[in-house]
């Protein structure tokens, strides 16, 4: 069965150039412009790999050195996510992007509504994700669930 994934990327920010054409140096607000295509391309990979059910493509983008969530060890939260993705469970998530900073530590904060669906379940739900850089590659540090 084809699955369907969309990301719609709205922001009150001005259009990014890419990382390409931009200098990563001077302000903060130049910094995130120079950062925000390559934290959209993330967000669409991890779009992709959780739709496609690619669960270990999914588990990579997360840093090994938490857990993403407060309220379980980094290892329940792992076969709690094996349980949830893979192939045959049919979903469906679209991205509504509200925000994106950039904190002073380097950490990219992004805030969007995901609308998720699959066979037996589907809400609408504000999240956050805090996005760190380990060995160069941009991880999920911690997400929230905003409402």
């Amino acid at each position: 069965m084809k699955r369907l994934f969309i990301i719609i990327l709205l922001t009150a920010l001005p259009a990014f150039a890419s990382a390409n054409t931009v200098s990563c140096t001077g302000t903060t607000e130049e910094l995130l412009q120079c950062y925000s295509g390559e934290v959209k391309d993330f967000l669409r990979q991890w779009v992709r790999a959780w739709g496609d059910g690619d669960i270990e493509t999914y588990l990579s983008l997360y840093s090994t050195l938490r857990s993403p969530r407060d309220d379980m060890s980094r290892d329940d939260w792992v076969v709690n996510r094996r349980q949830r993705i893979g192939p045959d469970k049919d979903i469906e998530i679209n991205l509504k992007l509200e925000s994106m900073g950039l904190e002073d530590s380097g950490i990219f904060d992004v805030i969007f509504v995901q609308q998720y669906r699959s066979n037996d379940y589907r809400d609408e739900v504000r999240k956050r994700l805090f996005l760190v850089r380990e060995a160069g590659d941009l991880k999920i540090w911690k997400e929230e669930t905003l409402n």
